[in-house]
C-alpha cells in the first residue's frame, strides 16, 4: 500500500481514538480517558505494507489450483506482465472448475470472458476483440466440442492464439494441434506461462504439456 493510504489509515485511527474519548466523557460523568499508542499505529502501518501483491495472489491461486488437480508445484513463475489490456475468451461447460486459474489471470490484469458452448464462444469472437482464446475438449454429448471450436476459430480468426486446457492433454494433443491449437496443456502453471507467452507474441506452437 502506498504512503498516502498508510497516512490516511493512521489519521483514521487517531480520529476513532478521539471518538472513543468523547464517548467516555459523555457517558461517564464527564471524565474519560483513551490512550493511543504510537507503537500501535506503527504496527498497523507495517501490516498494511505486507499485503499480497497481484503477482503473489496469482502465484497462490495457481499453486492451489494445481493442488486441487493432485499436483504439487514447488514454485510458480509469474511473468512480469505488461500494462496493456488483454481480453481472453474461455470456453468450458464447467467454468467453476477454472475459478482459481481465472483469479490468477485477472490478478495480472487479464479480463476473462467465460462461456459454456462453441456457439456462444464464436458469437463473442464475432462481436468483441479478444487477444486469446482458451477451450476445453469434451462437453456433455460432445466429446470433441473443443476440437470443433478450434477448427472453426482457425477459419474465422487465423492468427488468434488458441490454447487447449484439458485433463490428460497428451491424449488429445496431436488432434488438437492438427486442428490449429497453439498449445495443449493440463496444468495451471503451464496455463499461466503459455497465456503470457502467447500475448507477448511468442506462442508455443506444436507443444503439449510443456
Amino acid at each position: 500500500m502506498d504512503q498516502s493510504r498508510v497516512n490516511f489509515v493512521v489519521v483514521l485511527v487517531v480520529v476513532i481514538g478521539i471518538g472513543i474519548l468523547l464517548y467516555r466523557v459523555l457517558n461517564r460523568g464527564g471524565r474519560g480517558e483513551a490512550t493511543i499508542s504510537v507503537a500501535q499505529l506503527f504496527t498497523a502501518s507495517v501490516k498494511l505494507e505486507t499485503e499480497l501483491s497481484d503477482r503473489e495472489k496469482a502465484s497462490d491461486a495457481i499453486r492451489t489450483a494445481a493442488q486441487q488437480r493432485g499436483e504439487v508445484v514447488e514454485q510458480v513463475v509469474v511473468p512480469e506482465v505488461p500494462t496493456r489490456f488483454a481480453r481472453i475468451l474461455w470456453v468450458d461447460d464447467q467454468p467453476d472448475n477454472n475459478l482459481l486459474e481465472t483469479v490468477a489471470l485477472e490478478s495480472l490484469g487479464r479480463f476473462v470472458t467465460h462461456t459454456t458452448s462453441t456457439r456462444a464462444g464464436l458469437r463473442y469472437l464475432a462481436e468483441l476483440n479478444y487477444a486469446l482464446a482458451i477451450t476445453d475438449i469434451g462437453r456433455p454429448g460432445e466429446p470433441k466440442a473443443g476440437i470443433d471450436f478450434v477448427h472453426r476459430v482457425r477459419r474465422a480468426a487465423p492468427h488468434l492464439p488458441l490454447i487447449v486446457y484439458t485433463l490428460n492433454a497428451h491424449v488429445v494433443a496431436r488432434e488438437a494441434i492438427a486442428a490449429g491449437a497453439d498449445v495443449v496443456i493440463d496444468q495451471p502453471d503451464q496455463l499461466l506461462r503459455c497465456v503470457e507467452e502467447c500475448l507477448a507474441g511468442f506462442p508455443s506452437h506444436s507443444r503439449s504439456g510443456a
